[in-house]
């Protein structure tokens, strides 16, 4: 006898026959199933995005305006913070599958400068980005890793409107063949602190690396066109006149981003009318012709390619005869600059200014000019006979700098459009005047105030006729 069976289970068991969706349902599905996957990766990247950020603890600050995509690098932060660079994407306040810390991370504080900055040298790669160096806080309470070791360095991105810490190489002051005092930077990522011991950076200043110089104290560094040059010479000087005593002069290169110095051919052994002492200025011009310039102790112009190692040969005149300049390098200042004899590239020639020792604040300064590499030179005129002459500079259109020791004088016109004339540039008034003077542009230039106590540096923004201070702070 059969089970009685419920009509229930009757109804389970017919066949059922399913009803349809109605149109367009399964493009629906698809789509919102397309817009979850893409939601989801979203998150996934925003999260990848904050622990590659929490990953980096070099410490470092990448500032605007570098040249060349290669970043200025200063110390103070813990991640770096790129200026032009999109924020990493947030999740949402009602989405709650993200990570929710992102928002609340701090933006890193920049690195402030050391106090009571001093600044000796500085160097810029572009009209903004620029490098200082100089002796900052207190010796007995600088460092680590040594107390009295004050050497710092600061790093501006927007033309010395404000300034920023970044590491220093670890040394101190010149002190006889100990310490620097000056800096040179290629594009913001290579750059040396020099004089007279020689540190290389190739990564934005983050570390620096002591070049050995076999004894030797480098008084002068160039760089352009991938390469850099320095004077190596044996001198004898104490404290802080590391340039003073020196009877030996060669030139070395290497290519920028190594640390490869080698002699350059011709241009070694250098010495001073009867092995006295003196100096050495050596000038680079850059470009698809660019060409190197070695102002010799005793006088004599050596040239050569901005290549490493091509032979330097003395310049000769159109007669065949060697170059001999009509003024010879003479001493040199503290910072290992020659006192008597200047070189410098402007517009398409050379300047040079010849100095005689000068008498009270009152010094006779004559000019030449060359239009051929230094082969022939011809007078251009005489310089204002207020100051001591420290600095000569040119520009890309042709007027000159003269920075003295009471202010800075430019020229109205250049050395190759009739005799110079002068006036003296307004702003410039920095007591003792300026130990160096040098143009980024021919509109833009930044001088050095004799002074270090002055804790600042000086700008022009218009072909030096007006200058502005800006404190390094």
């Amino acid at each position: 006898m059969d089970e009685p069976r419920d009509d229930i289970d009757t109804w389970l068991e017919e066949r059922v026959t399913p009803l349809l969706p109605r149109p367009g349902t399964f493009d629906q599905v698809r789509k919102r199933a397309r817009r979850r996957k893409l939601r989801q990766a979203a998150l996934a990247t925003a999260g990848a995005a904050v622990v590659a950020a929490g990953a980096i603890v070099v410490p470092r600050l990448v500032l605007s305006g570098h040249v060349g995509g290669s970043p200025v690098a200063v110390s103070g932060s813990t991640t770096p913070v790129h200026k032009n660079s999109p924020s990493p994407a947030r999740p949402s306040p009602s989405d709650t599958s993200g990570p929710q810390t992102a928002s609340a991370t701090p933006t890193p504080a920049v690195p402030p400068v050391p106090p009571n900055f001093a600044a000796s040298s500085v160097t810029f790669v572009s009209t903004g980005v620029g490098w200082v160096i100089g002796q900052a806080g207190t010796p007995g309470q600088c460092g680590p890793p040594d107390p009295y070791i004050c050497t710092s360095l600061a790093a501006t991105g927007d033309a010395g409107k404000t300034w920023r810490g970044m590491p220093a190489p670890v040394t101190g002051a010149p002190n006889g063949g100990a310490g620097v005092s000056q800096v040179r930077s290629l594009n913001g990522a290579s750059g040396w602190a020099f004089g007279p011991q020689l540190w290389a950076t190739h990564n934005g200043g983050q570390t620096w690396k002591r070049i050995a110089t076999h004894a030797m104290r480098v008084t002068g560094l160039e760089t352009v066109n991938g390469f850099a040059f320095a004077i190596w010479a044996r001198c004898a000087g104490t404290g802080p006149d590391f340039a003073a005593d020196c009877t030996s002069f060669s030139l070395y290169s290497s290519p920028a981003g190594q640390d490869n110095w080698t002699p350059v051919p011709g241009a070694t052994g250098l010495s001073g009318p009867a092995g006295a002492p003196a100096s050495a200025q050596l000038v680079l011009t850059g470009g698809p012709g660019g060409r190197g310039y070695l102002l010799g102790p005793d006088g004599t112009l050596i040239s050569g390619a901005l290549t490493s190692p091509a032979r330097w040969h003395p310049v000769t005149t159109p007669q065949g005869a060697p170059a001999k300049l009509s003024c010879a390098p003479g001493p040199a200042g503290t910072d290992g600059h020659p006192l008597r004899a200047m070189l410098a590239a402007t517009g398409p020639g050379l300047v040079l200014l010849c100095a005689d020792r000068g008498s009270g604040d009152t010094q006779a300064k004559t000019l030449y000019y060359s239009a051929d590499r230094g082969r022939s030179w011809n007078l251009v005129g005489e310089g204002l006979a207020r100051g001591i002459a420290m600095s000569l500079s040119g520009t890309p259109d042709g007027p000159v700098l003269v920075a003295t020791n009471d202010g800075i004088d430019v020229s109205v016109n250049a050395p190759g459009n009739g005799p110079l004339g002068w006036r003296a540039a307004r702003g410039a008034a920095a007591p003792g005047g300026y130990s160096y003077v040098g143009m980024t542009s021919s509109a833009q230039g930044v001088a050095v105030p004799a002074n270090t106590d002055l804790d600042a540096v000086w700008f022009t923004y218009d072909g030096g006729a007006h200058w502005r201070k800006s404190p390094v702070r």
